[in-house]
């Protein structure tokens, strides 16, 4: 899946139309909707309101195209009021929908999702749950593995999750903390204590075997890879059991913790992820982009080459990147050029922001 245009039945709404290789959204200044961009375009991913519940926006219909197969595009007509009024339509080529009235299906979020998920066919199910490791706006880039809005929740949850995606199963790793749970408890009889314990036995040697596949493999080596073209640096990630027998996740800077624990060194790692991860998935049905908001931004300047190679060796590969960045945070001239020349999607300023004034 890759983006293929987003636009409005606004006036005040910038269509974009985006290539299906690189893309980069420029700003001269904060506050134009970049980040708004992120978000946006996850609420047409059949994602959560955010700031389109303002009231500003109770008029506002949006539309994204996605491409899904090489002549198969995929259409999402969402309002910002009425959530059952969802409407998907499949066409040929790509297409301007504001006027047209014959779509394959109306109905709630649950009912789009679920049509959504038949057509496209992921290796995955559920891509809602997995969007945001590709989809990176500002919120979600100081973990790569806990996503913002899984920071209140028990870890088992993203854990689950971040298994699934890696390709465990993880009902099982799940299971480990269920059974944990039933064995901690007081008023455990003494025969359903003693089946969860001969249960927690095989659930571990079972999970110990699964951490290990060709695709972590894969994984890991895409890891290295992009750590060494973004970073010019060993990038390590491992997924081992602890001690108390739960899976971790972890992916570092080899031998340089004061690098690990620099914001703008995780922000780049989040980078890193999703560029391996998006490689990785490459030969099976899953999203075929890395978005990123602000990549150049922090204390990236010695970094901005190897950030933009990566972009350029995404794009060779067959994925399709959509990356958000201030003028000014881009220092190399020869970048900066080739990027307005070449494969600049769309400008914002004061003047001419994503959805006007409001």
């Amino acid at each position: 899946m890759k983006i293929s245009k987003l636009y409005s039945n606004n006036d005040n709404f910038k269509t974009i139309e985006f290539d299906n290789g690189i893309n980069f959204i420029l700003s001269d200044t904060n506050g134009v909707g970049k980040s708004s961009l992120f978000k946006l375009i996850d609420f047409c991913l059949l994602g959560d309101k955010h700031f389109l519940g303002h009231d500003h926006f109770k008029d506002y219909i949006f539309y994204i195209e996605l491409q899904i197969s090489s002549n198969r595009y995929i259409t999402i007509k969402r309002p910002t009021t009425n959530g059952k009024n969802i409407e998907l339509k499949i066409t040929k080529e790509k297409s301007i929908l504001l006027d047209e009235k014959d779509f394959n299906i109306k109905g709630s979020l649950g009912v789009a999702k679920s049509f959504f998920e038949n057509k496209v066919n992921y290796s995955i199910n559920k891509f809602r749950t997995y969007i945001t490791y590709f989809l990176r706006d500002e919120d979600n880039q100081s973990d790569v593995f806990i996503l913002n809005k899984y920071t209140s929740l028990h870890e088992i949850e993203y854990k689950t999750l971040m298994s699934n995606l890696v390709g465990i199963d993880g009902r099982k790793i799940r299971r480990k903390y269920e059974l944990d749970e039933i064995i901690k408890k007081e008023d455990t009889d003494a025969r359903t204590l003693k089946n969860a314990q001969s249960d927690l036995k095989k659930v571990i040697e079972e999970n110990k075997t699964l951490i290990s596949s060709r695709f972590i493999d894969r994984l890991k080596y895409n890891i290295t890879k992009y750590g060494n073209i973004i970073l010019d640096k060993e990038v390590i990630f491992s997924i081992d059991l602890n001690t108390l027998n739960d899976i971790e996740f972890s992916i570092k800077v080899k031998n340089d913790e004061k690098l690990n624990d620099d914001p703008s060194i995780k922000k780049l790692l989040c980078l890193i992820f999703s560029s391996a991860l998006a490689e990785t998935y490459i030969q099976k049905r899953l999203i075929k982009f890395v978005a990123f908001d602000s990549p150049f931004d922090g204390n990236n300047n010695s970094y901005e080459d190897g950030i933009y190679y990566a972009i350029h060796e995404l794009n060779r590969i067959g994925i399709q990147t959509i990356i958000t960045s201030n003028e000014n945070a881009i220092s190399n001239p020869k970048i900066l050029l080739e990027i307005k020349n070449e494969y600049m999607s769309d400008y914002f300023s004061d003047n001419d922001k994503l959805m006007g004034d409001f």
